[in-house]
């Protein structure tokens, strides 16, 4: 399984929640960024921004991005595997869905916990997950407004959006 397929899955999920949310739109995704292991995670994370300082020079007025990342906080998501499909059920429609057609199979948040778990990450020894704070910042990444959420291995760094724009 890729970062391609995740991604897509997640893109997928997106389009449901813009059918049932109208006048929302968004997209989600999934992708790594470089990692250098003699460095924090959220140092990594730093970098990662600061290489992509023109897209924030010309599209964030409102402060400078060194207090834009100044601000970055990461809380780990203790118990990730089973806890996680709690925090993205609203992401990924869960509820409206169940409510719609009843609770016909597994909801699309345990799919895509099922892929990382199973396939994604199956060669991994530790993964440990963060949601990135302040939620509904705008990255170059992502939506005006979206959780953010980093999945760290030993040598891998993840992040996964979820987002949405008016």
């Amino acid at each position: 399984m890729t970062e391609e397929y995740i991604s897509g899955y997640l893109e997928a999920i997106s389009r449901v929640k813009d059918i049932l949310t109208p006048y929302l739109g968004g997209t989600n995704q999934f992708f790594s960024i470089p990692k250098d292991v003699n460095k924090s995670l959220i140092l990594n994370i730093e970098n990662y921004i600061f290489a992509h300082k023109s897209w924030y020079d010309k599209y964030n007025t409102h402060e400078t991005l060194e207090s834009k990342v100044n601000k970055i906080k990461l809380v780990e998501i203790v118990n990730w595997q089973e806890n996680f499909e709690d925090l993205i059920s609203e992401w990924t429609c869960d509820e409206i869905l169940i409510e719609i057609r009843g609770k016909n199979g597994y909801a699309l948040s345990e799919y895509l916990i099922d892929f990382l778990l199973k396939y994604f990450f199956i060669s991994k020894n530790e993964v440990t997950l963060y949601k990135m704070l302040p939620v509904g910042e705008h990255w170059h990444w992502g939506d005006m407004m979206g959780d953010e959420y980093i999945f760290e291995t030993e040598t891998d760094i993840y992040i996964m959006h979820f987002g949405e724009s008016t």
